[in-house]
């Protein structure tokens, strides 16, 4: 399957410019993981890359514990509910893959009667080393960045100075 920046093109010169990242700014997403995904852009083109490879469910759980550490007391029961159904519990529909005792600690964690914003930081963990060592090292191996972080790729005044 092709994949390339076309996708952050507009007609409008003006939307261009504003809408893709500077090339300075993806070679900074090679400095770490955590920077990737601070980023608007970076996180947007490393899901596009995920979803391509069938292989977005680890972005999608350490995206959702993300939200889940980020939300109020009284919403982390169900949101802890709703990860252990959608990506920690045997057979979910979006299984990441856990050994067996991060797992159980997980799914321990999540049903406590004493939840925190820590509940899956094993998980997180294991998951974000998982993406660390494999699939954050093929995006920047990929078609897809090696293009953006090309400064000749980059759009002018004028438009776009290569097309792919």
């Amino acid at each position: 399957m092709r994949f390339n920046l076309g996708f952050l093109r507009r007609r409008s010169t003006e939307v261009s410019l504003s809408t893709r990242p500077q090339p300075e700014e993806a070679q900074k997403w090679t400095e770490s993981f955590t920077i990737l995904i601070a980023s608007r852009y970076g996180s947007s083109l490393y899901r596009a890359f995920l979803l391509r490879e069938f292989s977005n469910e680890n972005l999608d759980f350490w995206l959702a514990v993300e939200d889940y550490k980020n939300s109020k007391p009284q919403k982390m029961a169900a949101k802890a509910q709703q990860i252990c159904t959608d990506f920690v519990a045997f057979q979910a529909s979006k299984e990441i893959n856990l050994d067996t005792e991060t797992r159980l600690i997980t799914m321990a964690n999540a049903q406590s009667k004493n939840l925190d914003q820590h509940a899956f930081d094993r998980a997180q963990r294991r998951i974000q080393h998982m993406m660390e060592r494999d699939s954050y090292l093929r995006f920047l191996q990929s078609r897809l960045f090696l293009e953006l972080v090309q400064t000749e790729n980059y759009p002018t005044s004028t438009g776009y100075l290569s097309e792919s």
